[in-house]
C-alpha cells in the first residue's frame, strides 16, 4: 500500500520516538494461557445483537436491532427485553445512571430507556439524518454520529448538529470518542476498501470554538472505523483496510482546520411505556480458547505509529482500552484481540463459533470479561450474548 511519508523536523521526531514504548519481555498484565468464551443464546433469536455495555451493576446490556428491542443480561443469568414502541430498531447504546441511551436508525432518533418503569423517550434528530454511534458526556449530554455530521442532545431537549463535508460520496461518520478536554474526535469510513477509494479521515470537533481538525491516517485508503481518545491526550484508531491499530500524537501529526456553523433545534420528542418481557435462567455455552502471540514491528510517521495486525485482511474495527494500556479490539474476520503497546505483542483469539458476525464490544474488566455481540454474520443463525474471559 502507498504510504503518506512527511519530513519532520528534529524536534517533532524526537516527540514521536519519545511516544514510541521500547520493545519488552515483561509482561504488564496477567492474560490467561488459556481461556474461554462463553455464550448465552440471546431471548430472541435472529435478533442481530449489536450494541453492547456493561452498567456499574454488572448488567450487560444489548440491542437486539433486527428484533426492535433492547435486553439486559443480568448477574443470574436470567435475561429482560424491552420492545421498542412503533417499530423502531436500537443500534448502538450506552449505560448511563439514568437509564439506557440509544440511537434509533428507524425512527432517526436518540432514545432513552428507563428500565425501572419501561418509559421510552425518543428524541428526533432535526436533520432526519440516520443516527450510528453514542457517547454520554460527563454534563448529561449523549453525543452521537450521522451519516455526515456529528450531533449533541442537550439534556434540555435541544439537539445540536455540526454538518461534516464527507471525502467521498459514499462515506458515513461513525464511531466516536470524548477526550479530556471536551472535545469530540470521530471516524469517516466506506467499504471501497484501502487505495484513492478507501477514506483516511480522524477528525476532532472543539465545540467551544466549532473548529474541525482533520488528521489522515499514514496507510491511504486504511479507512478509520474505531477511535479512543486516552487521558493522555493520544488517540488510537483502527484502520479496517489498513489491517493495522494507529496511535495519533495530535500535537505532532499533520492537520488542517476549518470551521463549521452549528444549528441547534428543540428536538420533537416522543413518548411510550413497553411491557418488559422476563426470561428464566440461560444456560451458557463454554467453548476454550487458545490464544496466539505475535510480535509485531510498529512502523513511525510523523505523528503516527501503526501497528500492524498479524492476520491479513482482519478488519479491526472496535476497540477498548484497560486500566493497563492494552487495547482490546474485535477483527470482522473473526477474532479478539489484543495489543500491549509496551511489549509490541498482540494476543489474538478465534471466535467461537465462527461465522459468527457482526461485533462489537464492551470491557468489563473488574471481572476479567471482554464482552461482544454474535450478531449471525456470514450465514449464522445463532444469535449470542458473549464474553472471553480475559483476566486482570
Amino acid at each position: 500500500m502507498h504510504r503518506m511519508l512527511y519530513l519532520a523536523a528534529p524536534a517533532m521526531l524526537g516527540a514521536v520516538a519519545l511516544l514510541l514504548p521500547a520493545a519488552s519481555t515483561a509482561a504488564t498484565g496477567t492474560v490467561p494461557a488459556r481461556s474461554s468464551f462463553t455464550a448465552f443464546a440471546t431471548p430472541t433469536q435472529a435478533s442481530t445483537p449489536q450494541g453492547v455495555d456493561v452498567a456499574a451493576d454488572g448488567n450487560v446490556w444489548y440491542s437486539e436491532t433486527s428484533a426492535g428491542k433492547i435486553a439486559v443480561l443480568r448477574p443470574d443469568r436470567s435475561s429482560v427485553e424491552y420492545p421498542l414502541p412503533d417499530g423502531g430498531q436500537p443500534f448502538i447504546l450506552k449505560a448511563g445512571k439514568d437509564g439506557i441511551w440509544f440511537t434509533d436508525q428507524v425512527h432517526r432518533a436518540i432514545g432513552h430507556l428507563d428500565p425501572r418503569s419501561g418509559a421510552v423517550v425518543e428524541y428526533a434528530i432535526p436533520s432526519r439524518e440516520k443516527p450510528y454511534f453514542i457517547q454520554l458526556a460527563p454534563d448529561g449530554s449523549q453525543w452521537f454520529t450521522v451519516t455526515a455530521g456529528i450531533g449533541r442532545l442537550a439534556p434540555d431537549g435541544s439537539i445540536t448538529e455540526w454538518t461534516v463535508r464527507l471525502e467521498h460520496p459514499d462515506d458515513h461518520l461513525e464511531q466516536l470518542s470524548l477526550d479530556r478536554h471536551g472535545n469530540m474526535w470521530f471516524v469517516e469510513r466506506n467499504y471501497a476498501g484501502a487505495g484513492p477509494k478507501g477514506t483516511n479521515k480522524v477528525r476532532r470537533l472543539n465545540p467551544g470554538t466549532n473548529v474541525i481538525s482533520t488528521y489522515l491516517v499514514p496507510t491511504e485508503g486504511g479507512t478509520p472505523s474505531g477511535v479512543i481518545a486516552n487521558a493522555d491526550g493520544t488517540v488510537w484508531v483502527s484502520e479496517y483496510y489498513g489491517n493495522a491499530l494507529a496511535l495519533l500524537d495530535p500535537g505532532v501529526a499533520p492537520h488542517t482546520d476549518e470551521t463549521t456553523a452549528p444549528a441547534t433545534h428543540a428536538a420533537k420528542q416522543q413518548s411510550a411505556t413497553v411491557a418488559r418481557t422476563v426470561t428464566a435462567r440461560t444456560s451458557a455455552t463454554r467453548t476454550p480458547a487458545t490464544p496466539s502471540t505475535s510480535e509485531v514491528k510498529p512502523s513511525v510517521t510523523r505523528g503516527w505509529i501503526e501497528y500492524p495486525l498479524p492476520v491479513a485482511n482482519a478488519n479491526a474495527e472496535d476497540m477498548r482500552v484497560d486500566s493497563q494500556g492494552r487495547v482490546w479490539f474485535e477483527q470482522d474476520a473473526g477474532f479478539i484481540g489484543m495489543l500491549d503497546p509496551k511489549t509490541r505483542l498482540i494476543t489474538e483469539y478465534t471466535i467461537a463459533p465462527p461465522n459468527s458476525g457482526y461485533y462489537n464490544i464492551a470491557l468489563q474488566q473488574r471481572a476479567g470479561l471482554l464482552w461482544f455481540t454474535e450478531a449471525g454474520g456470514s450465514g449464522a443463525t445463532t444469535t449470542s450474548i458473549a464474553n472471553l474471559d480475559i483476566g486482570h
